[in-house]
C-alpha cells in the first residue's frame, strides 16, 4: 500500500511523500542475487517481489499472458517471429560489469543458441522473462519491486536537492547490480538523468516507462535505434501531444451523457 501511494506522490510530485513512504515499504525487502536475477522474473517467491499474482497450472491463461508475448522462451507465433528487444541506445548504457547486461543478447549470432532454430534471432534480444515452459506461457509478473521503491525514493530525493542522499539510496541499488558502480558525484538534473537512466534498465518490460515519460513530460523517441518502424508506427511525440492521454470508449460515450470526451 505504501509503495501503490509512493507511486501516486511521485505522479503529483509530492517528492517528500513519495520519499517517505517509498523508504518506509522497503524497509526488510530484499534485492535479488546476481543469479535470481537470471532466473526469468516468473515466480512470485523471489526476493524483492512485492506484489505479484500466482498463476497455477490449472489457470494457465495460454497465449494472452504476460509472458506469451514478453518472455523468450514460450512457443508463440508471436514470439517465434516477433522476440522483443532492448533499444539499443539504452543497451549501450549499461556497463560490461553490470548483471543485468545479460538480460539481453547483443547480437542475433549470441541470442541464437540460447533460442530453439525456428525462432527468429535479433540483435538485442532479450532474455529477462522466462515462461515456465515452451508449451506453458505461465508467469507471476512481478507488479511490484524493492528494486523500483529504491528508485523512487532516490528520485523523489533529487527533486529536493537532496543530492548526496538521493546518490546513496541509488548505490544500494546500482552497486549490488555493479560491483564496479561506484557512488555518484553527480547533482541536479545530472543525477536525475542517472536515476532515470537506471531506472529504464533496471525495469525494462516491466510496465513503467509510458507513464515514466509522461509523468516527467519528456518527448518519446525510437529513432536512432532498431525499431522497426513498421511495428512501432510512432516513432517520436513531443511532450505534451495529446495523444498522450487515452479516451473515452466510443460505447461509454454513448451510454452516459455526462462523460465528455478526455481531448484537448
Amino acid at each position: 500500500a505504501r509503495g501503490l501511494k509512493a507511486r501516486a506522490a511521485l505522479t503529483m510530485g509530492n517528492w517528500t511523500l513519495a520519499a517517505q513512504l517509498a523508504n518506509q515499504a522497503r524497509q526488510g525487502q530484499v534485492l535479488m542475487s546476481h543469479d535470481q536475477l537470471l532466473m526469468g522474473f516468473s515466480n512470485y517467491t523471489l526476493p524483492e517481489i512485492i506484489w505479484s499474482p500466482y498463476h497455477q497450472e490449472d489457470q494457465t491463461t495460454y497465449f494472452h499472458s504476460f509472458f506469451a508475448f514478453m518472455s523468450y522462451n514460450f512457443n508463440s507465433t508471436n514470439i517465434r517471429a516477433n522476440p522483443k528487444a532492448i533499444f539499443a541506445p539504452l543497451y549501450n548504457q549499461i556497463s560490461a560489469t553490470d548483471i543485468r547486461k545479460q538480460w539481453f543478447a547483443e547480437t542475433a549470432a549470441e541470442a541464437r543458441p540460447r533460442i530453439p532454430g525456428n525462432y527468429t534471432a535479433v540483435n538485442y534480444h532479450a532474455f529477462k522473462f522466462q515462461a515456465v515452459a515452451s508449451g506453458d506461457s505461465r508467469g507471476d509478473i512481478p507488479f511490484m519491486r524493492t528494486a523500483e521503491l529504491i528508485l523512487m525514493e532516490a528520485e523523489a530525493l533529487a527533486r529536493q536537492g537532496q543530492n548526496s542522499q538521493a546518490a546513496q539510496v541509488l548505490y544500494i541499488l546500482a552497486n549490488q547490480r555493479d560491483p564496479q558502480y561506484t557512488l555518484s558525484t553527480n547533482t541536479g538534473q545530472a543525477l536525475l538523468e542517472e536515476i532515470w537512466t537506471q531506472r529504464r534498465i533496471e525495469l525494462w518490460g516491466e510496465g513503467h516507462r509510458f507513464l515514466d515519460l509522461k509523468r516527467n513530460n519528456l518527448p518519446l523517441i525510437r529513432t536512432g535505434g532498431n525499431h522497426n518502424a513498421s511495428i512501432s508506427i510512432v516513432m517520436e511525440l513531443p511532450a505534451g501531444h495529446p495523444h498522450w492521454t487515452s479516451l473515452f470508449p466510443r460505447a461509454e460515450l454513448e451510454r452516459n451523457e455526462h462523460i465528455v470526451q478526455n481531448v484537448h
